[in-house]
């Protein structure tokens, strides 16, 4: 190891520093874009309104003479200041009813990124097809606003 680098101390790194670095070439259009837009996502969750749960049918600790049965399906119940959002998990489907009634945008988002999207009827009902078991959330999209439930282990 050369032992007068640097020579003069701080100041000749940060000018070598300096140097390599108006050596670059400017970072393209496109990439300045996507990182833009990927920054603009980072509070996204913060724009939607979350609905918390309120109802979880698999925590009631009810006592029965035989037990729960074991194939009823999940009730799951969303609330938030003016729109609750009501879930049956199957094995095979999720139904659902937004309550006060809107035919709006339903989307159901895996932890994987995986989307599954549906229309509310104009009473409020939705069907969609089971995900795989793991992580998801709703999303209801509708009258200029976007509301998405906490995360939830189906």
């Amino acid at each position: 190891m050369d032992p007068t680098f640097p020579p003069n101390g701080d100041d000749d790194l940060l000018d070598e520093l300096r140097d390599a670095l108006a050596q670059q070439p400017p970072v393209p259009d496109a990439v300045m874009d996507a990182a833009k837009a990927a920054f603009e996502w980072r509070t996204i969750d913060e724009e939607l309104e979350l609905l918390s749960l309120s109802y979880d049918s698999s925590m009631e600790q009810t006592v029965m003479l035989r037990g729960p049965a074991l194939d009823s399906p999940r009730m799951l119940v969303f609330d938030g200041e003016d729109l609750t959002i009501e879930l049956e998990v199957g094995d095979d489907v999720v139904m659902g009813q937004v309550v006060p009634p809107h035919a709006d945008r339903i989307v159901l988002e895996s932890a994987d990124g995986r989307l599954l999207e549906t229309d509310a009827d104009d009473a409020g009902f939705f069907l969609l097809r089971r995900p795989p078991r793991g992580p998801v959330r709703l999303q209801w999209h509708g009258q200029g606003a976007r509301v998405v439930t906490q995360w939830m282990t189906i």
